[in-house]
């Protein structure tokens, strides 16, 4: 199931520098009302916006962290019950918090241009959560009870890397959970999930983007100038790639060529999905 709103509200936005690198802040990453795109183009246009949205959210989480940990050492982190990231045009709000539900506090602020850090704030006395803050901190609770209900678990030995999407206005949340990388001759392919969250709480939608774990190999050393071509990978849960195979074009920093049907192929590289022709 597909939401109007991820993709068009967040096109123009989610617009990128190069095929390779992430995206600028999204404007107004939301969801709203079910409306499944009726088009294979539309769900192209679909997965390039939020493929780049899920990198930069992502990515937003990722150096954050590292600053928070240079502020504070992993044995001061006991009790640490997530983070939430906002829009702060042309930057990204990361605030990590304390405790759960009405209880939670946060306590770390950190600032992210460019894929960088350019403010980080130990709270000197930590402070509620805003009511925005505390409504994606619920929705990313409820996805991890209903992932386990579902049965949903990673695919590498790492947890989840949660991307919590912000709704527009009173709308939906959408929360990914993405097995996270582990090793750097591997990338998971399987084990990446998404649901739809309520604003009182309930599930409104779940899928999963593959039906069993998949860990493509990277390429090792290769000879002087030589650069791999891509990727390949198969896909016969959609008629064309998804959000998940941007996500995953723009950490691998090449393409990724994903086969939908024994005649159908696709090149993804960032904010391009192109059809290739198979040679027989």
């Amino acid at each position: 199931m597909m939401f109007a709103g991820w993709g068009s509200m967040m096109l123009a936005a989610a617009a990128v520098q190069g095929a390779a690198l992430p995206p600028a802040v999204p404007a107004a990453p939301a969801v709203s009302s079910p409306a499944p795109p009726q088009t294979d183009e539309q769900r192209i246009q679909n997965a390039i916006t939020l493929g780049g949205v899920l990198y930069a959210f992502d990515r937003a989480a990722w150096v954050s962290t590292d600053a928070l940990l240079e502020k504070l050492p992993k044995d001061q982190l006991t009790g640490l019950g997530g983070y939430v990231v906002e829009t702060a045009n042309p930057a990204f709000r990361v605030t990590y918090y304390r405790g759960s539900g009405e209880q939670a506090l946060a306590f770390f602020v950190a600032e992210v241009r460019e894929g960088k850090v350019v403010r980080a704030d130990l709270l000197a006395a930590p402070v509620p959560l805003t009511p925005a803050q505390a409504a994606l901190a619920r929705a990313r609770d409820i996805a991890a009870r209903a992932a386990i209900s579902a049965g949903y678990a990673p695919c590498t030995a790492a947890p989840f890397n949660t991307v919590v999407l912000p709704p527009r206005g009173d709308g939906p949340i959408g929360v990914y959970l993405l097995s996270a990388q582990t090793d750097a001759r591997h990338w998971p392919m399987g084990g990446h999930y998404r649901l739809v969250i309520s604003p009182d709480g309930k599930v409104l939608g779940q899928r999963a983007y593959s039906r069993a774990c998949l860990n493509l190999d990277l390429p090792g050393a290769l000879p002087n100038g030589a650069k791999p071509v891509g990727l390949f990978v198969t896909h016969a849960l959609d008629p064309v790639p998804t959000e998940i195979h941007v996500f995953a074009s723009y950490n691998l920093r090449m393409p990724l060529f994903v086969s939908t049907s024994p005649d159908k192929l696709w090149r993804v590289a960032g904010r391009s999905i192109t059809p290739e022709t198979i040679k027989r």
